[in-house]
């Protein structure tokens, strides 16, 4: 019995070890937090930009193992619920148009489109849309108001990194981990604190697929009429429904 107790004491003990070690190496660094901050501050006063998107994200293939497929996507948005999406890339030619109470999704290959009912603003309709149908949006998460917080809640490492170029523009480096993958974030040390360069590694997969995405031609405040967020369907577009997920 004495020795059964000794055992359960060693482990335990051990795992406590375990516990401190890892919240010793854990640091959320305030420099990079204030960076962060500041950035979504901007985006969030915001009322109204656009910019280009170039996305690069690993998938798996049965016969060919893990390929990396590319996107090009142009961003517009408009106050609190106005959004235009314009994607070229793996899969095809696609446009979304958010006009503060429905989405629509174009299929320019197949010329047909689905109308989706949707919230009252940007941030709800894209989570919203996410969940139900899958569909993801480029750049979507710098867009939340809780960047920052949901960063600090999910990753025990936040660091900045130091300056480096990137896209020809000198950048502000943070680096954040958790179990299940590294993020990296590349901010422009310019005024506008805008997003320059993304990049995901998830450690906790087979051959550890990553997702970047490089940001360019920012245009903040700039005045987009209201037409740009109204969708006409082309002549001969059919109307389809897709499936939700829940």
């Amino acid at each position: 019995m004495k020795k059964i107790a000794k055992k359960i004491f060693l482990i335990a003990l051990c795992q406590i070890v375990l516990l401190n070690a890892e919240a010793q190496t854990q640091k959320q660094d305030p420099v990079a937090i204030t960076i962060l901050d500041h950035m979504s501050s901007i985006i969030g006063d915001l009322t109204a930009c656009s910019f280009t998107v170039n996305s690069a994200s690993d998938k798996p293939d049965r016969d060919l193992g893990m390929i990396t497929h590319h996107d090009i996507s142009n961003v517009y948005f408009s106050g609190p619920d106005r959004f235009l999406v314009n994607t070229n890339g793996a899969k095809g030619h696609r446009g979304y148009w958010y006009n503060g109470s429905q989405v629509y999704y174009y299929n320019y290959e197949e010329n047909n489109y689905v109308a989706l009912e949707a919230p009252d603003n940007n941030i709800e309709t894209i989570d919203t849309i996410h969940k139900r149908y899958g569909i993801e949006f480029p750049a979507a998460d710098f867009f939340y108001p809780t960047f920052t917080d949901d960063l600090m809640e999910n990753f025990g490492n936040i660091n900045f990194a130091g300056l480096t170029m990137v896209a020809e523009k000198n950048c502000f480096h943070i680096v954040a981990n958790n179990k299940e993958m590294i993020l990296q974030i590349w901010v422009s040390n310019d005024a506008t604190f805008l997003p320059v360069k993304m990049e995901i590694i998830y450690t906790n997969q087979i051959n550890a697929p990553h997702y970047e995405a490089t940001f360019s031609n920012w245009m903040i405040n700039p005045d987009l009429p209201e037409s740009m967020f109204v969708f006409f369907p082309p002549p001969n577009a059919k109307l389809i429904a897709i499936v939700p997920k829940y």
